[in-house]
C-alpha cells in the first residue's frame, strides 16, 4: 500500500508539471498571436515566469508530503495554500509590474484629454503635471496617465459639447474631451440637460467644484498706492471710483466669458445697465494704464509672469462679487469611433485626486483657492492679491432667474442711444433762478451734464422751440458733446411756448427703434403750451401712431399734473418728471440713462 502511495506521489509532480506546461503553451500561443512578445526582454521575462510556474508543481507536492506527517494535515495544507495564494495575490502584481519595468521599460500611459477655458488652462496644466507625477510615484516611476490639457475660447467648449462635438469642433478646438473643467457651474447645467437624452453620443457627468477664484477688478497698482482708488464695498462703487479717476475699464465679452458675465451681473444689481455699458470697454487681456475685470487667478498669473515691476495690477475685491468655481465634469463618448472607455478610469482618479490634500495643494500653488484649504504663499500683496477674503455672497453664481434675464438686459443696454432733445426757449426761460442764472442757462448746463455720459456710439439731435416755431440746431447723428453748448449759446429766449408743435416735430426727426438703436424724444419746458396749432389730443394720437417714447421734464412754473403733460408721456410709455433748477442736470441724465437701458 505504501508503494502505491509512493508511486502516486512520485507521479503527481509530473502530472502537475505537464498540466502547467500545457497552460503555459496555450498562453504562449495567445501572447504570440496578439504580438505581445516582440522583444528579447519580453521573452526572458516570460521564460522566468513559466519556469517558476512549473517548479511550483514540485513545491506543492513537497508541501503535500510534509502535510502527511502532520496531524489534521488537510487543515494545515489548506491554510498554507490560502496564505500562499494571498501572498501571491498581493505581492505578485507589483513584483511582475516591477520586473516588467526593469526589462521592458514603462508602458505607454493612457491619454486623458482635459478641456478647460483659455484663462484656466495654464493653472490646470500645472495641476495635471503634478497628478501625472503622483501616478508615476505609485507605479515604479511610470506614469499611468498623460493629461492633455487644451482650451476653448469663451463658451465654445460648452457649445461644442451640446452639439456632440462636430467636425468643426475637432478642427477649431481639439479632440473629444474626457474631462471638462469650465470656469463656472453656471456653464454646466444646459450642457448636462441637452446631453442627457437617449441617442446622444456624449454623456456629461456633472461634478462638483474643486476650487474657486473670485472675480476682481484689477486696477493699475500706482493708482491704488496713490490713494486714487480706495477699497470698494460693491461692484457699483468700484466701477464708479475707477472711471471717476479717468481710468479706462476693460471687460471680457460677457456673452461668452464667465468672468465678464459674473462681474456684469453684479454691476447690474447696483448700477443702471446702460450706465455700466457706457463705462466699460471690451478686451480679453490687460493693457497698460487700464483696469481689467478678470478672475483673481488670471491677475495673479499676469503679475507673476508678464509684469516687469510687480505688481502691474492690484485686485479690488467687491464684497458682492461672484466666483469662478471650476467644476470637474467627466465626459463619456459611446459611439464606436470615439469611445473613451480606457480613459474613464484615469479621468475619475484625477477627479478624486483633486479633492485630496495633495490635489488641493497643487490647485493652491497654481493660483486657485480650494474650498477646504486656506490660501497659500502665492497669495500676497507683492503679487497684487491678498490671502484673506470677506465676501457677502454665499452663492458662487447668480440664480437661474438672473442668468435667464441677463442676455436681454445686456442687449438692451448695449443698443446705441438715439435721442432728440428739444428745449423750451420761450420768454419765461429768462427768469432768474435762486443762483442768479436764468432758467435757460441752467437748462444748458443740464444738457451738457447729460450728454457727458454718452457712449461712443450714442447719437443725439437738438432743437429749441419758442414763439410759433421749432428751430433745429443739431441734426440727429451728432456725437460731439460740446456741439450742443456752442449751438445753444446763440439762442435768445423769447415769445410763447409751442410745446405740442415741438413734440410732433421731434417725433418726425428721431425715427422709431430698431435692432441696433433705442430712441426717444426728451422735451424740457417751464410752462404749458400756448402757441401750437396742434391740440393735446392730436399730439397724443401722433405719439401712439409713431410708437416713439416721449419724456418731459417740467421745470420752473410747469407741472406734470397741473398741465396734463402725463397724457402725452403715458401714451408712449415714457415719463413726465417734475424737476427743479437744482436737480435739472441729474434728472436729464437719468432720462438719458433710461433711454439707453430700453426701459419702458
Amino acid at each position: 500500500m505504501e508503494d502505491v502511495d509512493q508511486r502516486r506521489s512520485s507521479t503527481a509532480p509530473r502530472y502537475a508539471g505537464a498540466l502547467m506546461l500545457a497552460a503555459v503553451a496555450g498562453h504562449l500561443l495567445s501572447e504570440t498571436a496578439t504580438g505581445s512578445l516582440t522583444t528579447w526582454q519580453s521573452w526572458v521575462l516570460y521564460g522566468i515566469g513559466a519556469t517558476l510556474l512549473v517548479l511550483s508543481a514540485s513545491a506543492i507536492d513537497r508541501l503535500n508530503q510534509l502535510a502527511k506527517r502532520i496531524r489534521l494535515r488537510w487543515v494545515v495544507f489548506t491554510a498554507v495554500l490560502l496564505v500562499a495564494a494571498g501572498v501571491i495575490a498581493l505581492a505578485g502584481p507589483p513584483v511582475v509590474a516591477y520586473g516588467r519595468v526593469l526589462l521592458l521599460g514603462c508602458p505607454q500611459p493612457t491619454e486623458v484629454r482635459v478641456l478647460t477655458s483659455k484663462d484656466a488652462a495654464p493653472a490646470f496644466g500645472e495641476v495635471a503635471r503634478k497628478f501625472e507625477l503622483r501616478t508615476a510615484a505609485e507605479n515604479h516611476g511610470c506614469r499611468t496617465a498623460r493629461l492633455y490639457v487644451f482650451s476653448a475660447a469663451g463658451d465654445q467648449g460648452a457649445v461644442a459639447l451640446r452639439s456632440s462635438w462636430s467636425s468643426q469642433a475637432l478642427r477649431e478646438i481639439g479632440p473629444h474631451p474626457d474631462v471638462w473643467v469650465p470656469d463656472s457651474t453656471a456653464e454646466t447645467a444646459e450642457v448636462v440637460r441637452r446631453t442627457r437624452g437617449i441617442g446622444s453620443a456624449v454623456h456629461v457627468e456633472q461634478g462638483g467644484p474643486v476650487a474657486f477664484s473670485p472675480v476682481v477688478l484689477g486696477v493699475p497698482a500706482q493708482e491704488v498706492r496713490g490713494g486714487v482708488v480706495a477699497t470698494p464695498a460693491t461692484w457699483g462703487e468700484a466701477l464708479t471710483a475707477v472711471t471717476g479717476a479717468a481710468i479706462p475699464v476693460a471687460r471680457p465679452n460677457p456673452l461668452v466669458a464667465t468672468d465678464g458675465r459674473l462681474a456684469t451681473t453684479a454691476l447690474y444689481e447696483s448700477l443702471d445697465p446702460a450706465v455700466v455699458e457706457r463705462r466699460v470697454e471690451e478686451a480679453d487681456r490687460p493693457r497698460p494704464g487700464a483696469a481689467m475685470i478678470t478672475t483673481e487667478q488670471v491677475l495673479l498669473r499676469y503679475n507673476r509672469t508678464s509684469c516687469a515691476r510687480k505688481p502691474c495690477l492690484t485686485a479690488l475685491y467687491p464684497a458682492d462679487t461672484y466666483l469662478a468655481d471650476y467644476p470637474v465634469n467627466l465626459v463619456s463618448w459611446d459611439a464606436a469611433d470615439v469611445s473613451n472607455h480606457a480613459a474613464r478610469g484615469p479621468a475619475r482618479r484625477f477627479q478624486a485626486w483633486l479633492g485630496t490634500q495633495e490635489g488641493m495643494t497643487a490647485l493652491n500653488a497654481a493660483g486657485l483657492r480650494p474650498a477646504a484649504q486656506a490660501a497659500g504663499a502665492e497669495f500676497r500683496e507683492e503679487l497684487g492679491v491678498r490671502a484673506g477674503l470677506a465676501l457677502d455672497r454665499a452663492e458662487a453664481v447668480p440664480d437661474e432667474a438672473a442668468q435667464a434675464s441677463f442676455q436681454k438686459r445686456y442687449e438692451q443696454a448695449k443698443r446705441d442711444g438715439r435721442v432728440w432733445l428739444t428745449l423750451d426757449a420761450s420768454g419765461s426761460m429768462t427768469e432768474p433762478t435762486p443762483t442768479g442764472e436764468t432758467r435757460f442757462a441752467v437748462a444748458v448746463d443740464g444738457v451738457a451734464k447729460a450728454l457727458a455720459q454718452m457712449g461712443p456710439k450714442d447719437t443725439y439731435g437738438l432743437s429749441v422751440f419758442s414763439g410759433t416755431e421749432v428751430r433745429p440746431l443739431i441734426p440727429v447723428g451728432r456725437r460731439d458733446k460740446e456741439a450742443a453748448a456752442a449751438a445753444l449759446s446763440t439762442v435768445r429766449p423769447s415769445g410763447g411756448t409751442p410745446l405740442h408743435q415741438a413734440v410732433v416735430d421731434s417725433l418726425d426727426r428721431i425715427g422709431a427703434d430698431d435692432a441696433g438703436h433705442v430712441g426717444a424724444v426728451i422735451a424740457l419746458t417751464d410752462g404749458e403750451d400756448t402757441t401750437s396749432p396742434q391740440t393735446r389730443q392730436e399730439v397724443v394720437d401722433a405719439v401712439r401712431r409713431k410708437g416713439i417714447r416721449v419724456f418731459v421734464i417740467a421745470v420752473g412754473g410747469a407741472s406734470c399734473a397741473t398741465h396734463a403733460l402725463t397724457a402725452i408721456t403715458d401714451a408712449s410709455g415714457g415719463e413726465c418728471r417734475d424737476s427743479t433748477t437744482d436737480t435739472l442736470g441729474d434728472d436729464l441724465a437719468a432720462l438719458f440713462r433710461r433711454v439707453w437701458g430700453g426701459a419702458g
